[in-house]
């Protein structure tokens, strides 16, 4: 578990890095990857539904970023799929997807390589305090 953990980060470490998120002090940044990609699952609770389940792909090739995000809503009846991509940024700590329809959603990085849902400005949504991605790996992946 502990081995798997330290891959992950290492992982989102690497991928991070290479999109220009901010780098340590005192460790010059790494030179960006020609091709990478990152993947990130999460579930949350819903008001009125059983519960939403997330994917998120992030894509970096050469200076172009893209995404794909897909959300199921389930249901006792049935399943809603909602699929989104764009453009993503990173804004210090902050994902910024930049979705082709209009519109913005906005990730913090946190210290365990996770992702939570912000408001526009960065600031914790107390309302989506459960809305977390985990980075995916080989090991999480059934």
């Amino acid at each position: 578990m502990r081995r798997s953990l330290k891959a992950v980060l290492l992982a989102l470490a690497s991928l991070l890095a290479a999109c220009d998120m901010a780098t340590p002090a005192g460790r010059a940044p790494e030179p960006p990857a020609a091709s990478s990609a990152m993947e990130f699952r999460g579930e949350r609770p819903c008001t009125d539904c059983l519960g939403i389940e997330s994917w998120l792909r992030l894509d970096q090739d050469g200076a172009t970023r893209s995404y794909r995000l897909v959300e199921h809503y389930r249901s006792a009846g049935h399943q809603r799929r909602f699929e989104e991509a764009g453009e993503w940024a990173a804004d210090g700590d902050l994902l910024r997807l930049r979705y082709q329809g209009g519109g913005e959603r906005v990730y913090a990085r946190l210290a365990e390589g996770s992702l939570q849902a912000r408001d526009s400005r960065g600031q914790p949504l107390p309302a989506a305090a459960d809305d977390v991605m985990m980075p995916v790996n080989f090991a999480t992946v059934r």
